[in-house]
């Protein structure tokens, strides 16, 4: 995944999943008087390692109509990032409305994620949430509904203002509750604690600690007794802040972040595609390194103090592979159509079947489709926004992430089950943040279709591995984002192809 549109999604989902603190449902409902209180605009700072770099406005009124209270909540945020001196915007825009039990009775949100448009909504009808999908966009699929069950402890973003003017709120509280996520379009399971207050700017302010299961995030908060936030960060990610200023601070103060999609390194390797194995030395401005890079077949992690140390070997063609579909139901979710890739649309279908022809042979299969999306792909150094396979099909190019989809979709349309790879890899002297393929023909087999690798040399770090459907490809942007200027990568060696080791010495 590229760090650019990792970073987007980032700030999309953290700034959308949790503006104004959680909570679980309340017990009494909400008065037109606790409305009244709540109502106000207030402005925010977007921030990324300390620098201003883009704005977020939150607005509450009173909403007419109805026999009981309800209260508008809207949320506009932006961002501002650079890319090789390409200047490129993110911003979201969402309106919901809420009843008298705090509960979202519809949700409209518009997204444009570096140039690609999106519009969800949702409805509150008889116990349950109707969400509908789509986008104006060439190439992307048909508007989707669905509906969703709601559990017991469905909850919103309001509670925590709502009983902080009830004084319900105590340093200690713990509370597990459900709420619905549009920016991921899943509902999420939080854990949110009320820790000691501090001050911020002279104000006093509760902390409250708010975690997703389902994205593995966490957020702090810091929120004053009349349900006002003054500041929101996630720690070790990206350093994002949202700070409450003025209006004419949020709007004035912005420039673009500038944005680095590759990690320079000391000394260099010879040709990697021919080496057996890689060791790098990962540190990390804050915290352990060891939390960011996962184990796999390939690649094994080792702590040194708070330093990580990575082997990665290069990916090895497997001996014998199943026969063609694959119907094991360990990895049946790895077959299913996403928002991402349309594995069931009858171009991917048509196309997967011209390619691989009468094969068999998983492996072989897989083969043929990673070279025809290399060699019929037309390359481009960053497309930041995010495409879907039948968008790549539209336009025939892009970068390392589109070659990544298409091939997934392709695969899974073949039968073969597929994930998409994010990570960083090496090429010219630096890692690259990078995506790729893996496809699982008995075992998982680690392919690179934008650099016609037939299996992932030693270069290849995963970061994530991603079945592609929403919450899995949110947790890669993620995964990804916690490193994005958060780690330095330091070459200790590597194996030749007939077994020599070379190593370097560290500073």
């Amino acid at each position: 995944m590229r760090a650019t549109a990792a970073l987007v999604a980032c700030f999309v989902i953290i700034t959308g999943a949790v503006t104004l603190g959680s909570c679980a449902p309340v017990e009494e409902p909400a008065t037109a008087g606790e409305f009244e209180q709540l109502v106000g605009t207030e402005w925010y700072s977007v921030r990324i390692f300390g620098q201003p770099s883009g704005w977020a406005r939150i607005e509450t009124q009173l909403a007419e109509g109805g026999e009981n209270p309800r209260l508008r909540l809207t949320q506009e945020v932006k961002v501002l990032v650079s890319l090789g001196g390409q200047k490129l915007e993110a911003n979201t825009s969402q309106v919901g409305l809420f009843d008298e039990r705090l509960r979202p009775v519809s949700i409209e949100l518009d997204k444009n994620e570096l140039g690609r448009r999106s519009h969800l909504s949702a409805t509150l009808a008889d116990g349950r949430l109707i969400v509908r999908t789509g986008s104006d966009e060439p190439g992307t699929p048909e508007p989707e509904e669905r509906t969703l069950d709601l559990p017991a402890d469905f909850a919103s973003d309001l509670i925590v203002p709502v009983r902080l003017l009830r004084g319900e709120l105590e340093v200690g509280d713990q509370i597990e509750y459900s709420a619905y996520d549009p920016e991921t379009d899943v509902m999420d399971t939080r854990t949110v604690t009320v820790e000691e207050p501090e001050e911020i700017n002279g104000t006093e302010a509760l902390v409250i600690r708010t975690q997703s299961q389902k994205l593995g995030i966490e957020v702090l908060s810091w929120v004053t007794e009349d349900g006002t936030m003054l500041r929101q960060t996630a720690p070790g990610l990206l350093d994002l802040t949202l700070e409450r200023v003025s209006e004419e601070e949020a709007l004035t103060s912005v420039a673009p972040f500038e944005l680095s999609n590759t990690i320079a390194v000391e000394h260099r390797l010879p040709n990697v595609r021919s080496l057996r194995q890689v060791r790098l030395r990962i540190h990390r401005d804050v915290g352990d390194a060891t939390e960011l890079i996962p184990g796999s077949h390939r690649q094994s992690v080792e702590a040194d103090g708070e330093d990580a140390l990575v082997t990665v070997d290069a990916e090895e063609p497997p001996q014998q592979a199943l026969s063609l579909p694959i119907e094991d139901e360990s990895v049946a979710r790895f077959l299913q159509p996403t928002r991402h890739i349309q594995c069931d649309d009858s171009r991917i279908i048509d196309l997967a079947q011209e390619i691989v022809g009468e094969e068999t042979d998983a492996w072989s299969a897989a083969q043929k489709l990673c070279s025809w999306v290399y060699s019929e792909l037309g390359k481009v150094e960053s497309e930041p926004r995010p495409i879907s396979a039948l968008e790549v099909l539209d336009q025939m190019r892009g970068d390392c992430t589109e070659h990544a989809v298409l091939m997934a979709a392709l695969g899974r349309a073949a039968g073969i089950p597929t994930r998409m790879a994010t990570g960083l890899a090496y090429i010219g002297g630096r890692f690259g943040y990078h995506a790729w393929t893996e496809v699982w023909i008995g075992r998982w087999v680690e392919m690179d279709p934008s650099w016609g690798e037939m299996t992932a040399d030693a270069g290849h770090m995963l970061i994530y591995a991603s079945s592609l459907d929403p919450e899995s490809y949110a947790r890669a942007a993620l995964a990804t984002g916690r490193t994005i200027g958060a780690v330095q990568m330091r070459l200790i060696g590597y194996t030749t192809p007939d077994g020599g080791e070379v190593t370097f010495e560290e500073n």
